[in-house]
């Protein structure tokens, strides 16, 4: 195989990989979107069912999300105490 072949080879190697890298980069960007779609479903439904009336499986994802929330409310606390001793 001449020089020429070699390059013309490598060449059109990079270019697939180019390619394939773009390609992943959709992918990922597509999978990012449907996260956010599906959070934005759980979002919706948390709304709607907070004040109560959900079923019972729901209600009981949406005790833990309050819990959680607690907790985070918490550790902010927590985390302000730190930078209020800092000052």
């Amino acid at each position: 195989m001449d020089f020429k072949k070699i390059v013309d080879v490598v060449k059109s190697e990079a270019s697939d990989a180019v390619e394939v890298t773009k390609l992943r980069s959709k992918i990922s960007k597509e999978r990012s979107s449907v996260k956010a779609n599906y959070q934005k479903i759980g979002e919706l439904i948390y709304e709607k069912y907070k004040d109560g009336g959900a079923e019972e499986d729901v209600a009981a994802i949406i005790d833990e999300i309050r819990a959680s929330r607690e907790k985070i409310k918490g550790y902010n606390d927590e985390i302000n105490k730190f930078k209020m001793e800092d000052k």
